[in-house]
């Protein structure tokens, strides 16, 4: 190979190595955001590409925390994206860190199925209230 072949593989190869590292950015607070409804945050299972995390949401059974025979939960993700509405989010996130968390356990919500952190005694399920600015 050539010079000028060897510096372009090489050109590429950290250009891609770099795409393939990038993490999310999470944007300092903006302070309070007014209300969103329910229908505007949307699930997520890893973190969209820049986002203002508004902090934990939280529910139990006692909430609607539960799973019916085919491991619906509905109620319980409804209860999680009210609360995150509240905060001025319009995402959830269910990606937590390690140690936020004691088990995941797959939950279904319209259909879909999603892997839920879920935490304590009686069990409680755990995301994140975001506000995406870039997916």
């Amino acid at each position: 190979m050539n010079a000028y072949r060897i510096h372009v593989v090489a050109v590429l190869a950290v250009f891609v190595c770099s795409a393939c590292t990038s993490s999310p950015e999470v944007v300092p607070s903006s302070g309070p955001r007014a209300a969103t409804s329910p229908e505007q945050v949307e699930i997520y299972t890893k973190a969209p590409d820049k986002y203002e995390d508004l902090g934990p949401v939280t529910v139990t059974g006692a909430e609607g925390a539960k799973w019916d025979e085919r491991g619906d939960a509905t109620a319980g993700f409804d209860a999680l994206k009210r609360k995150a509405a509240d905060r001025g989010a319009n995402g959830l996130l269910l990606k937590l860190k390690e140690g936020e968390y004691e088990q995941l356990v797959l939950a279904g919500y319209k259909g879909e199925y999603y892997p839920v952190p879920v935490k304590g005694k009686p069990p409680t399920a755990v995301a994140q209230a975001i506000y995406v600015i870039e997916k």
